[in-house]
């Protein structure tokens, strides 16, 4: 980016907050400047500085992440820092869990797990889709030493049996279970209107078989690390994939239980 286009960029961002400020003052309210955050967001290869800017004479420098509704995001979107918080809370239940687990009952056991562990795992994990599988490695092992306590199975002993008895599903499909429940809520008017307008039907140019299989579009991406996670993108491609009978139901709670299934067998692969 040219140095003038950023310029231009600064001075309107200032502008907008400065707005804002007005705005606030004139509905008899207050913007705290040193609550205030600025966030740039870039590749990691990117080589220059993100610049500071002003509000109302103060000088606001960027940061490196923030939190926005529970989720840290830092400036090159790879959530680093929000899987270790996950797995840090994670692992503090499973240990108070693991002191009392021989004073509970295999289905009370399971209970707090899905209320203080699962919980966890599935805030906000359609957000995690595309990461490097070493960062999602990171909350399966927190989600099998959670089975291991709740199971009360040995550290030795293999953890595919362990989730199939459980009848839980990896971390990898339930982010892919978050995106799928998501689109089919926005495509029945059961979601926020902005998320609907992320999703277009498919309209081939003439009429083929392809036409009455519900399909969504898929758009075009202009970069592949980013691009393939945004859920414009992988919304319509894992809806895509799953089979027309699936895509066709109308029930929530029946799609649900389809999706799960399907999942399960692909994750262990029962199919």
């Amino acid at each position: 980016m040219k140095s003038q286009t950023k310029d231009s960029s600064l001075l309107s961002l200032e502008s907008c907050l400065t707005d804002i400020t007005n705005w606030l003052s004139h509905n008899k309210l207050v913007c705290n400047q040193e609550k205030t955050e600025i966030l740039h967001l870039s590749s990691r290869f990117s080589q220059h500085t993100p610049l500071s800017i002003s509000l109302n004479g103060t000088l606001i420098h960027p940061i490196s992440e923030t939190r926005d509704l529970g989720v840290v995001v830092d400036s090159h979107l790879q959530l680093t820092s929000h899987i270790n918080k996950v797995c840090k809370a994670a692992s503090l239940a499973i240990h108070k869990i693991g002191r009392i687990r021989k004073y509970l009952g295999k289905s009370e056991a399971e209970r707090l797990a899905h209320a203080f562990i699962t919980s966890k795992l599935d805030f906000c994990n359609s957000i995690l889709y595309g990461l490097p599988a070493y960062q999602l490695d990171k909350l399966q092992r927190i989600q099998n030493t959670a089975a291991r306590v709740v199971t009360r199975s040995k550290t030795t002993d293999h953890i595919t049996p362990v989730l199939q008895d459980l009848h839980w599903l990896p971390v990898k499909q339930r982010i892919i279970f978050k995106i799928l429940l998501i689109t089919y809520k926005a495509l029945h008017s059961l979601a926020p209107v902005y998320i609907s307008e992320l999703l277009q039907e498919y309209k081939p140019p003439r009429t083929l078989r392809s036409s009455s299989r519900n399909l969504l579009s898929v758009p075009r991406i202009n970069t592949k690390q980013y691009g393939n996670c945004a859920f414009s993108f992988t919304a319509p491609t894992l809806w895509n994939n799953l089979p027309d009978n699936i895509k066709n139901i109308n029930n929530l709670n029946e799609f649900k239980s389809s999706v799960k299934t399907l999942l399960f067998k692909s994750a262990f692969n029962r199919l």
